[in-house]
C-alpha cells in the first residue's frame, strides 16, 4: 500500500515500503511440499490427443513403395521412414534414384549422363561408405566410397559392377547379361542400414 503524506503542493503519494522489519514476520520460502494441490497431479495420466487433431501423428507413418521392410541397427541417426523426415519429405536416395520420387528412367548398362554439380552429389542421405544393391532380386553389385556414395561413384561402379561374372565358374556370362539387353532403372528402396552399409532393392524394367 502506499500511505498518503502531506504536502504543500496538495495530496501526493509516498512509496514507502511496509515490509516486516523483524525477521519473524519476513515471509518465508515455500518448499514443494507446501503449494496448493492442483487439479491434476504429475501422477495423473495424460489426456490422449485424438487422430486429427494439432500436434497429434502416428509413431511411424505407413510405408510406401516397398519401404516397409526397413530395419535399423545404429544408434541415433534418424530411421528411413522416420515421421520427421517424412515431413520434411526426404527421400532415402537421390531424387534421381529413389523409387518413391518418380527416378531418372536409364539403361542401366550404359548410365545417364550427369553435370558436373550432380556428379559430386550424395547418392543416398544416409551416412554410410558402401551401398549393396540386390538387382532385380538375381545378383548384387557394391557401391563404395571413402565417404558418402557420390552420384559419380553410383553410375560408374553400377555400370563396372554389371560386367563382372555372374557365376565365377562361367567367367563368360556377366551379371548384366541376365538382365537382356534392354533394362531401365526403376529406382532404389532401401531394404535397411546396418553399420555403415546401406541394403538396397534396385528395380529394373525389361523391354522386349
Amino acid at each position: 500500500m502506499y500511505p498518503r503524506t502531506p504536502s504543500s503542493g496538495g495530496s501526493q503519494w509516498s512509496g514507502a515500503s511496509e515490509a516486516p522489519s523483524t525477521p519473524s514476520q519476513a515471509p518465508r520460502s515455500l518448499s514443494s511440499g507446501d503449494f496448493p494441490s492442483t487439479a491434476r497431479t504429475p501422477n495423473a495420466p495424460l489426456t490422449p490427443i485424438s487422430s486429427g487433431s494439432p500436434g497429434h501423428f502416428a509413431p511411424y507413418a505407413p510405408s510406401q513403395a516397398g519401404s516397409s521392410n526397413h530395419t535399423i541397427a545404429y544408434g541415433l541417426m534418424t530411421p528411413p521412414n522416420s515421421p520427421d523426415k517424412i515431413a520434411r519429405r526426404q527421400t532415402d536416395f537421390h531424387p534421381m534414384l529413389d523409387a518413391r520420387a518418380r527416378p531418372v528412367s536409364f539403361n542401366i548398362r550404359h548410365g545417364v549422363a550427369l553435370n558436373a554439380q550432380c556428379l559430386l552429389m550424395p547418392a543416398i542421405n544416409h551416412s554410410v561408405n558402401r551401398m549393396v544393391l540386390s538387382v532385380d532380386g538375381r545378383f548384387t553389385v557394391d557401391i563404395v566410397s571413402r565417404g558418402v556414395p557420390t552420384m559419380g561413384e553410383f553410375m560408374g561402379q553400377l555400370i563396372h559392377g554389371l560386367t563382372f561374372p555372374a557365376d565365377p565358374r562361367n567367367p563368360a556370362i556377366s551379371k548384366g547379361s541376365l538382365l537382356g539387353q534392354k533394362v531401365t532403372f526403376a529406382g532404389l528402396n532401401l531394404r535397411s542400414l546396418e553399420c555403415g552399409v546401406a541394403f538396397c532393392d534396385l528395380q529394373v524394367r525389361t523391354g522386349p
